[in-house]
């Protein structure tokens, strides 16, 4: 643990000795003021709503910035291999570097708690929806923050690794589009041949079924019962398999460098 904390605090701090660092919190929070309160002057008063529509633009913008230095920038500067010598494990540096940026993503979005306190305040209630939403996004953030590691172990070049997971955010973006022109074609195949006398409402259960299908892998679906005030373990579980699952890439693309070196 104490190799882990000395790696979180090392990579946690270098973010922010760096100009990028504040410069990405000035315009996050920025954006976020501008957004909120030009839903609040229109009468706009559904918070969970509004993070929930907005912050599809961190996912896109504000992870690779986070992720896209994490590993790339030790390897390009040749301290990779100072890491890898050193007494820590595998394991042990991937938790460190992804600790690293999992807190500076929640002291960005830890900022924006801002917003919901403020209508809490004005309203006299706090909007569940937006704690649902909150909730979310912090598994979600978990999730792809995973990937942009993963992203970022791949290569020393710092482009290549923020293209990686701006694309990757995209992909899963556009599955939910996919997924639905996937599931009308299936629906339509199936009355197009219908000779079982299916109803209207078995063919739309038909659609409804396939989609969901495909669209299961997609971890921005989970945030839609949260969006709504709906807390669910399933969303979470899955989450943390998602970021189990990359950190183990990661780990596995260390060692077989580490051993490559050695």
């Amino acid at each position: 643990m104490k190799r882990i904390r000395a790696i979180l605090k090392r990579d946690y701090a270098s973010f922010f000795r760096s100009p990028i660092g504040y410069i990405v919190l000035a315009i996050y929070m920025f954006l976020n003021g501008i957004y909120y309160a030009g839903d609040i002057n229109s009468g706009y008063s559904d918070i969970g709503t509004q993070i929930s529509s907005f912050e599809w633009v961190v996912f896109i913008l504000l992870i690779p910035l986070i992720t896209m230095r994490i590993f790339s920038e030790d390897r390009k500067n040749g301290t990779e291999v100072l890491l890898l010598t050193s007494p820590a494990s595998v394991w042990e540096i991937v938790a460190g570097k992804y600790l690293a940026v999992f807190s500076v993503y929640m002291t960005l979005v830890g900022g924006t708690l801002l917003f919901p306190l403020l209508t809490g305040a004005f309203a006299g209630r706090v909007d569940i929806k937006a704690l649902g939403v909150y909730i979310g996004f912090v598994g979600l953030g978990a999730a792809f923050l995973a990937i942009g590691v993963f992203a970022s172990a791949l290569t020393e070049n710092q482009v290549v690794a923020a293209v990686i997971s701006i694309s990757t955010v995209v992909f899963f973006m556009l599955i939910q589009l996919f997924a639905s022109i996937v599931g009308n074609l299936a629906s339509g195949l199936v009355s197009a041949i219908n000779i079982f006398g299916i109803t209207d409402l078995q063919l739309s259960k038909v659609a409804s079924d396939v989609t969901a299908a495909v669209n299961w892998p997609n971890p921005m679906t989970r945030l839609d019962n949260y969006a709504k005030g709906i807390f669910e373990l399933a969303p979470i579980v899955f989450f943390i398999s998602v970021v189990a699952i990359f950190l183990f890439l990661t780990v596995r693309v260390i060692e077989k460098r580490r051993w490559s070196q050695g």
